[in-house]
């Protein structure tokens, strides 16, 4: 499958300036022809049940600082990750700490993948797109007939930004809660490193990230909680 995109993708390596740059449209072109952008609803949930049961005190933390809880989804495809995200922030702000703000950002390279994300919508790329929501979120993404449906109260807390996971801008800010899962398995090792370091730097002490079952540790700073997600300080 990757042979035939890097086929499909063939035209545009003449066009490359040798130096990758975000901004530039032929370099921005070559990863969305060759990565395919799938994600779903709730994948991972144990690990997501985990982090849903670190929550409350992160809220009241935030909560009590005058401040929004704030969450990443780093490399967020389509969105689905970070609209799960969402569901879980505000369900557990409602239920342990009201009044408590939460929002949700969303960052990746692919420009087809964040247009989609933006409109909010929920695909079918990987079958039955709620066939993983646990009985107490449905409410937030199912509509009528069943259909997947983003509620207005997430779509609101939700936004998504443009930007290289090797270059994360300071203008994204710090988070309480950091998943970058199903990304750092396609990077060397120096990327892999530069990565991590660059969330670390956005999570704030006392946050947690969470990564794919198959990364390595962070090292550093961080404590595990299990299911590859780390506290921070």
């Amino acid at each position: 499958m990757l042979e035939s995109r890097l086929e499909r993708a063939a035209a545009l390596l003449a066009k490359l300036p040798a130096q990758p740059l975000l901004g530039d449209a032929n370099w921005a072109a070559l990863p969305d022809a060759v990565t395919v952008q799938e994600t779903q609803l709730f994948r991972s949930p144990a690990q997501l049940e985990l982090i849903e049961r670190r929550l409350p005190p992160l809220l009241l933390r935030a909560r009590a600082e005058g401040r929004a809880l704030r969450l990443l989804s780093a490399g967020c495809a389509t969105g689905e990750e970070a609209f799960t995200l969402a569901a879980i922030g505000l369900h557990q702000a409602r239920a342990h700490a009201p009044g408590a703000a939460v929002e949700v950002v969303g960052v990746d390279v692919s420009r087809p993948a964040l247009r989609s994300a933006a409109e909010g919508g929920i695909g079918l790329r990987l079958g039955a797109p709620l066939a993983s929501v646990p009985a107490q979120y449905r409410a937030w993404l199912e509509g009528e007939g069943g259909k997947p449906f983003l509620h207005p109260s997430l779509r609101a807390i939700v936004r998504f930004e443009r930007a290289s996971l090797l270059e994360l801008p300071a203008s994204l800010g710090d988070f309480d809660v950091i998943l970058c899962r199903n990304v750092l398995i396609y990077m060397d090792n120096v990327a892999r490193g530069q990565v991590v370091t660059g969330l670390t730097e956005r999570l704030l002490p006392g946050g947690m990230l969470a990564l794919g079952v198959t990364d390595s540790a962070p090292g550093g700073a961080f404590r595990p909680a299990g299911l590859a997600v780390f506290y921070h300080g």
